[in-house]
C-alpha cells in the first residue's frame, strides 16, 4: 500500500525515511515571512484528512487566527472533499503528494497512519517544512531518532500530538503531586479504557499492516505519556494483552518508576471493551490525588484528617479553552519563533520505547473462556 501523500521518489529511494538526511530537498527553504511579521498566519498544510483530522484538528485550526489550512493531502479524494466541506476551506489546494506543499505552506500536520509517520514527516522536514505529527511519533524508536535527527539537520520545528498535555488541569496536577499535600508517593496508577465506538473511515486501528498494535500503543500512549511526564521512565516492565498475533484490545502493564530516588510502583491498564478510569491517579501517604483526560478542568484531592478521609474536587471557573486549539497554536508560536515545543521529539521517543519494552516482554493475559480448546 502507498503511504498518504508520500511522494513516489521518497518511496523509489532506498533506505526510505533515513536517506531523506541527504536529500536535494535539504537545501530548500520556503519562508512567507511568519518569523518576521508575527500577525501573519502560519500558512499550514494538513496530511491525512481522516476522521481525526475532521472531528478533532480541524475545528481547532478554523477557531485559532493564528494558522491559515492552504493545503490538504490525502490519497482518497473524498476525504480532502469533505474536510473543504465540512469546515469552509474553499480556497484550500487539494493534493495527493505532499510535495506539491513546496511554496504554500510553512507547517504540517501528519495525520496518517502510524507505519507513515516516519516517511511522510521526514519528507516534509527535508522540504524545510515543520511538522506536528499524531501520536504516537512513529512505529519504533528507530524510526523515531530517524525523524528527530532530520529535523535537527534541516533546522526544522518536529512536535508531537499528545494533545492532553494541553489540558487545563495538567499543571495544577503536577504541583500538587510535587507538593507534601498527599505525602510520599506510594504508587501510580494510569488507565485508559472505553468502548471503542469513536468514527473511523478507515481499518487502520486493526490493520497491521498500519500499526503496531491496538488499546495499548494507540490510545494508551497518551496515559504513558502523562506519566512520564510527571515521572520519567518507567522500568521494570512486566506486561499482558489479549492479542493473539493481532492488536490488543486489553492490556496491563506493571513497572517501576524512580520519585525522589525511591523505586515507587506503577500499573497501567488499557482497554477497548470496557470503561476505565481514564486518568491517573497518585497515591501518597496522607491521600490521593486523580486526574482523568476526559475532564481536562477537573481534579480530585483526597486528604485523610483525623483519621477521616476527605475529598476535594477543584474544577476551573470558565469554559474550558479547547486543548486542540492550544496544541495548534502552541506549534504555531515554535514555528513563528523558532523556539521549542510543549511537546518534543524526544520526550514522545521516551514514550515509544516504554511500549517497544512492553511488547517485546509480553505474554498472554489469562482468557479462559476462550482457551479452552487452544
Amino acid at each position: 500500500m502507498r503511504p498518504i501523500g508520500c511522494s513516489a521518489a521518497l518511496l523509489a529511494c532506498p533506505g526510505g525515511a533515513n536517506a531523506l538526511l541527504h536529500s536535494p530537498f535539504s537545501a530548500r527553504r520556503f519562508d512567507s515571512g511568519i518569523v518576521s511579521n508575527p500577525t501573519k498566519p502560519v500558512r499550514l498544510g494538513i496530511v491525512g484528512c481522516g476522521a481525526v483530522t475532521r472531528e478533532m484538528h480541524l475545528p481547532a485550526f478554523i477557531q485559532s487566527p493564528h494558522v491559515e489550512v492552504t493545503y490538504l493531502c490525502d490519497r482518497i479524494t473524498k476525504n480532502t472533499q469533505l474536510a473543504k466541506q465540512e469546515y469552509g476551506l474553499p480556497d484550500a489546494r487539494v493534493t495527493a503528494e505532499v510535495k506539491d506543499f513546496a511554496g504554500h505552506v510553512d507547517a504540517a500536520l501528519v495525520a496518517v497512519p502510524p507505519k507513515f509517520h516516519a516517511p511522510v514527516t521526514c519528507e516534509l522536514l527535508a522540504m524545510g517544512i515543520d511538522v506536528l505529527c499524531e501520536k504516537p511519533i512513529a512505529l519504533s524508536t528507530a524510526e523515531a531518532r530517524q525523524m528527530s535527527d532530520a529535523a535537527k539537520k534541516h533546522g526544522r520545528i518536529l512536535s508531537v500530538g499528545f494533545v492532553t498535555r494541553f489540558n487545563r488541569n495538567a499543571e495544577v496536577f503536577r504541583r500538587i503531586v510535587a507538593d507534601p499535600l498527599i505525602g510520599e508517593i506510594q504508587e501510580v496508577i494510569a488507565e485508559a479504557g472505553s468502548v471503542m465506538g469513536w468514527i473511523m473511515t478507515s481499518d487502520a486501528y486493526f490493520n497491521k499492516k498500519l500499526t503496531l498494535g491496538g488499546a495499548f500503543f494507540d490510545s494508551g500512549v497518551h496515559l504513558i505519556d502523562r506519566v512520564v511526564d510527571l515521572f520519567g521512565d518507567v522500568t521494570d516492565i512486566a506486561y499482558e494483552d489479549d492479542s493473539y498475533g493481532g492488536v490488543e484490545c486489553n492490556a496491563n502493564l506493571t513497572g517501576k518508576l524512580t520519585i525522589a530516588g525511591r523505586a515507587v510502583p506503577c500499573r497501567m491498564s488499557f482497554s477497548w471493551t470496557h470503561g476505565l478510569l481514564n486518568g491517573v491517579k497518585v497515591i501518597g501517604t496522607h491521600g490521593t490525588a486523580e486526574v482523568k483526560y476526559l475532564d481536562p478542568d477537573a481534579l480530585v484531592v483526597t486528604r485523610t484528617v483525623g483519621g477521616e478521609p476527605l475529598e476535594l474536587g477543584v474544577r476551573y471557573q470558565g469554559a474550558a479553552p479547547n486543548p486542540y486549539i492550544l496544541q495548534i497554536e502552541d506549534f504555531a508560536r515554535a514555528v513563528r519563533t523558532r523556539g521549542t515545543p510543549k511537546v518534543t521529539a524526544e520526550s514522545a521517543t521516551m514514550s515509544l520505547a516504554i511500549i517497544e519494552r512492553a511488547y517485546a516482554a509480553r505474554t498472554p493475559m489469562k482468557q479462559p473462556w476462550v482457551e479452552v480448546n487452544r
